[in-house]
């Protein structure tokens, strides 16, 4: 390191490697072949898959939160007779939490939409290739 001077120049006598190690292979999606692409667009398919039933197990206890405050809404109003701000409080709770855990279901987050796009830019490149 004592060769880089602290002004930004680069002061190297000899030869400069540099090995990262890696053995990553990325390539873009356009230099990649016909057979390729239709190898990797199920692969793609199944990462949104995965993804979804992740989400869906990561949201079951919250289903399950807002069916028992909806349950205990239903058992306090029935318990007194009358609806009163208890249940409705507890009600509303639990349309809450189950429009929002659904909302969270159904709406594809950040991963899911680029893997999508990397499915769309498969297909609009095995079309130009007259493939699909």
């Amino acid at each position: 390191m004592r060769d880089f001077n602290n002004d930004g120049q680069i002061n190297i006598q000899g030869d400069f490697n540099v090995n990262d190690n890696s053995q990553n292979q990325h390539r873009l999606l356009v230099h990649c072949s016909s057979e390729e692409l239709l190898q990797e667009r199920p692969f793609r398919q199944e990462n949104i898959r995965l993804e979804q039933s992740r989400k869906v197990k990561q949201l079951k206890p919250i289903y399950g939160l807002s069916l028992v405050l909806f349950c205990a809404a239903a058992g306090w109003a029935a318990f007194n007779g009358q609806a009163d701000l208890t249940s409705f409080i507890l009600g509303v709770a639990s349309i809450f939490l189950g429009f929002q855990s659904l909302k969270a279901t159904i709406e594809p987050n950040s991963f899911q939409i680029e893997e999508k796009n990397a499915i769309n830019e498969i297909d609009k490149l095995l079309k130009q290739r007259r493939i699909k």
